[in-house]
């Protein structure tokens, strides 16, 4: 085929409906000659249309009179110029916040996959709408380069009330995650250098044997034993941070809750010190997942739920056999459930939730009774903390 021929067969292939009519396109008189008004076949109303930035922006001007068409460019043209001074995207689908939308729309697809869990999808959207979406929501994708970071980063600084290192770095993750997401769909070419931040070093508190024994007795001495979480006033009538007390030895302050200890929780120290389970495993642990292996060595095998991407078996040690099987008496006893889909802790209560919270809040005792809240270096140590002690 010749090139004559060629343009001819171009020329004579239909043209989309959205396409300007030939000889509709009109410049706008003193304005630049890349803002004009047309016509197209899909509409009975003119069109205005304006190149910047390395973009077409296109609007409908609502209007079959062509000189409302021009006053529409016209203000179409000082809008567009507005928004470009203030650093707002031009279109919608290179805003942040569309970007965003999108990626959460992603981001749920591989929810129901199973590829993220649902906490990971819910701090994402959270954080987004919180802190990122109202500094960036309307800024171009293309506008935010390293010094509009900075900015951003000296925001979270100075944020009311204070955000930890880690913290301020999780959200600076966010916003690379948006533009990640902006240049694999090519609405960015590509993604600008990160200011950075130094975040310490703060490794999970564990307990030393000492702590370990002392936990474990006080564990005991206080099972049936109640506690009162109770905020009290200070001179100037302002609550203070909520404190433990005993039930029935004051009734001074607001009282939050109450909490009695259960023997569940000196059940469940040794089974996480034996075992290297992390909490939400105690909460998703059925019978079914729990299988008594007696050969050379008894043990048990964890086939647990998957958590935190992983699914494979756990071996415990040999302790931890002596505790599923107590454990596991004592809830027949009481005319618990113990068959395949009934849970290994705390079985009567179906929301799961709310049974990990029970423990970890008996656990908060505890750290209360014993003051081993706080490790050696000053680490917070939580129910995670059996974990690592197990680990150590």
């Amino acid at each position: 085929m010749n090139e004559k021929t060629e343009a001819l067969t171009t020329a004579l292939k239909p043209k989309h409906r959205t396409t300007p009519l030939a000889g509709s396109i009109t410049p706008v008189p003193g304005y630049p000659h890349k803002l004009t008004i047309y016509k197209l076949e899909a509409s009975c109303y003119w069109w205005v249309r304006y190149y910047t930035d390395g973009k077409i922006v296109r609007r409908s001007t609502k209007t079959e009179d062509k000189n409302q068409a021009y006053k529409f460019a016209k203000q179409f043209y000082d809008d567009l110029n507005l928004r470009r001074a203030q650093g707002l995207a031009l279109t919608t689908r290179s805003r942040f916040d569309i970007c965003a939308s999108a990626m959460l729309v992603a981001m749920n697809a591989q929810l129901a996959r199973g590829e993220i869990t649902k906490p990971t999808y819910d701090i994402t959207d959270y954080r987004l709408r919180k802190i990122v979406l109202p500094i960036f929501g309307e800024r171009d994708l293309a506008d935010i380069n390293y010094e509009a970071l900075e900015h951003y980063l000296n925001k979270l600084s100075h944020h009311e009330p204070k955000l930890s290192p880690s913290t301020i770095s999780s959200y600076m993750k966010l916003v690379r995650k948006v533009l990640n997401y902006a240049y694999k769909r090519e609405l960015i070419k590509a993604v600008p250098h990160f200011p950075t931040v130094a975040t310490p070093d703060n490794p999970r508190g564990y307990f030393n044997v000492r702590e370990y024994e002392l936990l474990w007795r006080r564990a005991r001495e206080l099972i049936g034993k109640r506690f009162d979480l109770r905020k009290l006033k200070n001179r100037k009538g302002e609550e203070e941070l909520a404190e433990y007390f005993e039930a029935g030895t004051t009734t001074e302050g607001r009282k939050i809750r109450s909490i009695q200890i259960s023997d569940e929780i000196n059940e469940l120290i040794v089974f996480m010190t034996n075992s290297y389970i992390r909490p939400t495993d105690i909460k998703n642990m059925k019978h079914k997942h729990v299988e008594i292996l007696r050969n050379e060595h008894v043990y048990l095998r964890l086939s647990l739920p998957k958590s935190k991407k992983h699914d494979m078996p756990i071996v415990t040690m040999p302790k931890a056999v002596d505790v599923y099987v107590r454990l596991t008496r004592k809830h027949k006893e009481k005319g618990l459930g113990v068959g395949p889909e009934d849970y290994v802790f705390m079985p009567q209560f179906a929301q799961r939730d709310y049974a990990l919270k029970q423990l970890q809040r008996e656990f908060d005792v505890l750290m209360w009774s014993t003051k081993l809240g706080k490790g050696s270096n000053g680490e917070d140590r939580t129910m995670y903390s059996l974990r690592h002690t197990c680990i150590c």
